[in-house]
């Protein structure tokens, strides 16, 4: 796999980086991470918009466009183009110069999803890992690193993602998820504020549930309220929408993927398609 560094291609055998990348030593960089589906790039311009978010909050120049980032993500797709790789996922982290001699554009296959997890769903916990809510960091600020999400990766063990609590009580999200539940039939997600990233999957999903016409609330969600929902559900850039079947002790799955997890689950990747917004530029 050839990955862009530095203006250039480079074979992701060759060793490039040195003791001198003093943004990368002192984690002074911002990062987007983009999926593909028929190996086109999805939501290229709405990444780049919250890397512009991202790189303003650390005061990191972004000295290039989107236009131009997208001529070099077709060009590591083409690069990268076989067979095997059927679908990518290509990580881009921006560094202080802010031009595109400082940004690393990495190419790797999107990992293999088991089909299971759609219809038998996952296993998740809450993480004793306090989150800051968006009081406190703001949720526009994408960075590798955060200590709340390495620290609660450690301590998954065999469950799918952990969700984090911020220091009011409130659910934010996962370490790489956003949490959705299901709660006398009202499909709710938390707010921005409480910490939530706001992600792009989440964005195309809160769409979907608007013109299905559920009832949504966005606020505030208390943790015992997981345990109080009928169903909830992740969702994140590499494998869309996750169904949760067991939260900490609680089944929400008994067979298989029921209801309106199932009836998201069946539209969401027609509706992400179809919508022009995730294709601008393309």
């Amino acid at each position: 796999m050839k990955s862009f560094f530095k203006s250039e291609w480079h074979d992701e055998s060759e060793k490039v980086l040195t003791l001198r990348e003093k943004d990368l030593l002192l984690g002074n960089n911002v990062y987007e991470v983009i999926r593909t589906y028929n190996r086109i790039p999805f939501a290229v311009k709405k990444h780049f918009e919250r890397l512009k978010k991202s790189s303003s909050i650390m005061q990191i120049p972004l000295a290039f466009t989107c236009k131009e980032l997208f001529s070099i993500i077709r060009e590591g797709l083409q690069l990268n183009n076989s067979e095997e790789n059927r679908e990518f996922r290509i990580r881009i982290i921006l560094f202080s110069g802010g031009t595109t001699d400082d940004i690393l554009i990495n190419f790797e296959p999107l990992p293999p999803i088991s089909k299971d997890i759609y219809e038998l769903g996952v296993n998740i916990g809450i993480s004793p890992i306090i989150k800051p809510s968006g009081w406190i960091v703001s949720p526009y600020l994408k960075i590798s690193g955060q200590s709340w999400n390495m620290r609660s990766k450690k301590i998954m063990n065999e469950r799918y993602d952990l969700i984090l609590l911020n220091e009011r009580g409130n659910v934010c999200e996962g370490t790489y998820t956003n949490i959705f539940l299901i709660k006398e039939n009202k499909i709710v997600t938390p707010d921005i504020l409480s910490g939530v990233l706001s992600g792009i999957t989440r964005e195309n999903m809160i769409s979907l549930i608007k013109s299905l016409e559920f009832e949504l609330q966005i606020r505030p969600v208390r943790s015992y309220e997981l345990f109080e929902s009928s169903e909830i559900f992740l969702t994140h850039t590499s494998a869309g929408i996750v169904p949760v079947r067991k939260m900490g002790e609680k089944v929400l799955i008994e067979d298989f993927t029921d209801n309106v997890t199932r009836l998201l689950l069946d539209n969401f990747e027609g509706f992400i398609m179809s919508d022009e917004t995730n294709w601008a530029g393309v």
